[in-house]
């Protein structure tokens, strides 16, 4: 029986990962469409500056195998000033502490100190909360939250530290 339940906890373990792995995988593939999404609209942009500026040099489009001809022409230019109209939007990212990344921000919000932190350290927050987070999902989420700036890796930190950034706005909500 004692096999039984050992087999059970163990199984139970290994659904709890893959629920974390695939709901990693969820996330990373939103910022990854995000990304795309952006990149797209670099392309489009980059285009009709193209458009424009063979449009301003009357020229249908640019020939590479255009052979060279040694001509003087006269050239007048005239001055174009370019206008850059920038938009900010904030981006609301909604966290629960269901999830490991709204428990890792819940701990470095709300107990951790500002000047950073270590795994370790938020190791030991996570366990005070009753959250037992293991390294190897620890880690990756970490290093996730660095990445799209939702966490600040310290440089040059031996362990790795990290901190909140700054001027993200981050609120606690209870449930």
């Amino acid at each position: 029986m004692s096999e039984i339940t050992d087999k059970l906890d163990e199984l139970e373990k290994r659904v709890a990962e893959i629920k974390d792995w695939k709901h990693k995988y969820e996330e990373e593939k939103q910022r990854w469409d995000e990304e795309r999404t952006q990149l797209q609209k670099r392309v489009e942009a980059t285009q009709k500056l193209k458009e424009a500026m063979l449009q301003f040099l009357e020229l249908d489009s640019i020939s590479a195998s255009a052979p060279a001809r040694a001509t003087k022409e006269k050239l007048n230019l005239g001055h174009k000033e370019l206008v850059v109209n920038l938009t900010h939007e904030e981006k609301e990212l909604n966290m629960t502490t269901n999830t490991v990344n709204g428990k890792i921000l819940f701990c470095a919000l709300t107990e951790l100190s500002r000047d950073g932190f270590s795994e370790d350290e938020l190791s030991e927050a996570l366990k005070e909360h009753g959250w037992n987070v293991p390294h190897t999902t620890l880690a990756p989420n970490l290093g996730g939250l660095a990445r799209d700036g939702t966490l600040v890796r310290l440089e040059g930190a031996k362990p790795a530290k990290y901190r909140l950034p700054g001027k993200v706005k981050l609120n606690v909500t209870p449930a």
